[in-house]
């Protein structure tokens, strides 16, 4: 080995393992002052990712614990105040065991109405004001989801429902059988009728509810219960051309969503019950025929015309489309279609006024469409019990030679009771004025029409359609249905053995079961618009002014009062109520026991999440402290040696003396 000065070896070699040792004891120290193996990513790369998801679980786990508390607090919560709703119903239903004995007098069943509408006012006051954390969990029916999981979608749902006199069945209760009961003011929550929403006024402004309305309903869902699924809708039809067709679009109801819907091509648009609106952006794909020329176009819903390709179009003085502007051309919308041309025919909706659109009415198996002409969707109107005389002698239709009037079993709304009378004198006799006259009408057609109510060309009377081409045909005895669209009921027209000859004798038609209702006799029903003012101080008035009341069945009403009778079936009604209510507890018992059971599976979770973690990124103190000791002992020996390496060197200058 040389003798060199310039590079010590032993002193490089030493102190390179003295630096080892010393980064062995600073991780030591690390490891054993926090307690962890993995104080960054480079002690475990690996090890780091899989703890840290481990902490995100064990974090969000003990957050979803804490919420399935939460969970059985709203339950509790709710479930307290039933017990107490429980115990009014309860009390109620001893005082009407009590009532129903028939030694009471009068005094004394008063005294007992007197408690049942105390208690019914408090069950009441409980739904109304019960509240967890500001959710008032008695007062509507609604739905809580809890998360009881660290992920999307682990949740437990708490159905809360509405639990008042009203949803119990108990609205107007009554033992005593006599007095009057007071009505309650209604209300801006009164006025959510079909089609808008209610409104909260300003201080100083009110909100105006304007609607073709019989004002016996108070409630959206009051208006609904007598609407059937598959209900006829009524088009007012004007302008030429109105036949009979079939296509593949169809306005139907839809009970479930309350709402009529309207497909064309690839697009579906749908309203609240009255009038069809198309959606802000749909568009329409129309077959538009020209002469002996068919284009298809595209129609939005002001009515402009586009070429399928989004290119704009135009109509030359000829009534042609054509993509060219120039100082003789103007925009092509449905209107000016209809004014250049008298052949146009097209296939599909664009406004609900457009002319020579087709327009198809779908009622069961039935297709009618409407070809050409204005078409509007309209509500059916409502009758009041007044009508019902009127009707019963309304349907002896007469058929002459040239189909002079027209068949219809709705008898339009507007008309007091007078006017109903007169209308079933003129319908008797062949002049129905209350559904339009039809002039000139030739085999299969409807060329002119003043009607002001439906455009149908075909009514199915217990399956035999009738037509201007089947004047002579048999009808066998049957009911003639129609189902009103919003709150009159169903009504059903038994007619004879019919005959219709060439020149239109026929028998009479009776009623049968005539006017229906099936929410109650309707009253204050007129064609007419009612508006219902909502003001700020909580009031509701009407056009006159007069303040408007909800009455015990829930609907509007300008009487502070309603004359009260005894209640049909008390104790079953209680009944009735009392499982209501235990059914709700119920499910919020077996929600209490859902919650327990996921707080303790959380619990065990979390208890494995962590041992599981701690076996990656905890400290193991016993080998950490061992490899302390040993990074000491070879720091201490390496300051030894690396003192005796430096002094080698020196031994080489004793060769220089």
């Amino acid at each position: 080995m040389a003798q060199v000065i310039n590079t010590n070896s032993l002193s490089l070699l030493t102190q390179n393992n003295l630096n080892k040792s010393q980064s062995s004891l600073s991780s030591a120290i690390e490891r054993l002052s926090s307690g962890l193996r993995i104080n960054s990513a480079k002690d475990d790369a690996a090890g780091q990712a899989i703890a840290n998801r481990f902490t995100s679980n064990i974090k969000g786990l003990t957050q979803a614990s804490r919420n399935a508390n939460d969970g059985i607090s709203v339950a509790q919560t709710t479930e307290g105040a039933l017990s107490e709703i429980n115990n009014n119903l309860q009390r109620v239903r001893e005082l009407a065991v009590q009532a129903t004995n028939g030694i009471n007098s009068q005094s004394d069943l008063d005294s007992i109405q007197n408690e049942i509408t105390q208690r019914l006012g408090e069950i009441d006051r409980v739904s109304g004001q019960t509240q967890f954390n500001g959710v008032k969990v008695l007062a509507s029916d609604s739905s809580m989801k809890i998360q009881v999981g660290a992920n999307d979608g682990e949740t437990i749902t708490i159905d809360l429902k509405e639990i008042t006199s009203k949803t119990l069945g108990l609205t107007g209760f009554n033992v005593n059988g006599k007095g009057e009961v007071a009505n309650k003011a209604a209300t801006a929550d009164s006025l959510t009728l079909a089609g808008f929403d209610k409104g909260v006024p300003d201080k100083d402004g009110t909100i105006t509810f304007k609607k073709d309305v019989d004002n016996a309903k108070a409630t959206a869902s009051d208006v609904m219960t007598s609407v059937k699924d598959k209900s006829t809708l009524h088009f007012d039809g004007t302008g030429n051309g109105l036949g009979v067709a079939a296509t593949d679009n169809k306005y139907t109801y839809d009970a479930a969503s309350k709402s009529y819907s309207f497909s064309a091509t690839g697009v579906s648009s749908t309203n609240a019950l009255n009038k069809f609106a198309p959606n802000a952006g749909d568009s329409f794909t129309a077959n538009v025929k020209i002469g002996a020329t068919t284009q298809d176009v595209k129609v939005s819903k002001d009515g402009t015309i586009t070429s399928t390709d989004g290119k704009a179009l135009f109509l030359d003085a000829k009534g042609n489309l054509t993509q060219t502007s120039n100082g003789q051309t103007k925009a092509a919308t449905w209107d000016n279609l209809i004014a250049n041309t008298d052949t146009t025919g097209l296939d599909a909706y664009g406004n609900p006024t457009a002319s020579a659109v087709n327009t198809t009415i779908k009622v069961g198996d039935t297709t009618i469409t409407s070809v050409g002409g204005s078409a509007e969707m309209h509500k059916a109107n409502a009758y009041s019990a007044a009508y019902k005389t009127a009707y019963d002698n309304a349907y002896a239709t007469k058929y002459n030679a040239d189909y002079k009037t027209t068949y219809d079993a709705q008898i339009n709304g507007g008309a007091d009771t007078a006017d109903a009378e007169a209308a079933a004198t003129a319908f008797a006799t062949g002049t129905a004025k209350t559904a339009g006259d039809t002039a000139g009408v030739a085999a299969g057609t409807l060329a002119k029409t003043a009607m002001t109510t439906p455009s149908n060309a075909t009514v199915d009377v217990s399956g035999a359609k009738i037509s201007a081409t089947e004047m002579a045909k048999d009808i066998s005895t049957g009911d003639f249905t129609v189902t009103d669209g919003e709150g009159a009921g169903v009504y059903s027209v038994t007619a004879g053995a019919v005959k219709y000859d060439s020149d239109g004798a026929g028998t009479a038609a009776t009623a049968k079961d005539a006017f229906t209702d099936i929410e109650g006799k309707l009253t204050n029903v007129a064609k007419e618009t009612v508006n219902y003012y909502a003001h700020s101080n909580g009031a509701v008035t009407n056009n006159a002014g007069s303040k408007i009341y909800l009455n015990e069945s829930g609907k509007l009403t300008t009487e502070s009062t309603t004359k009260s009778t005894s209640t049909s079936d008390p104790l079953k009604a209680l009944d009735d109520a009392l499982a209501k209510v235990d059914a709700l507890r119920s499910d919020l018992g077996a929600v209490q026991n859902r919650f327990d059971s996921a707080i303790t599976n959380l619990g065990n979770t979390v208890n494995n999440l962590s041992s599981a973690r701690s076996r990656i990124e905890d400290s193991d103190y016993a080998t950490e402290v061992s490899n302390m000791s040993r990074a000491q002992i070879l720091q201490q020996a390496g300051t030894s040696v690396l003192a005796q390496a430096n002094q080698t060197t020196q031994n080489v200058l004793s060769l220089l003396r």
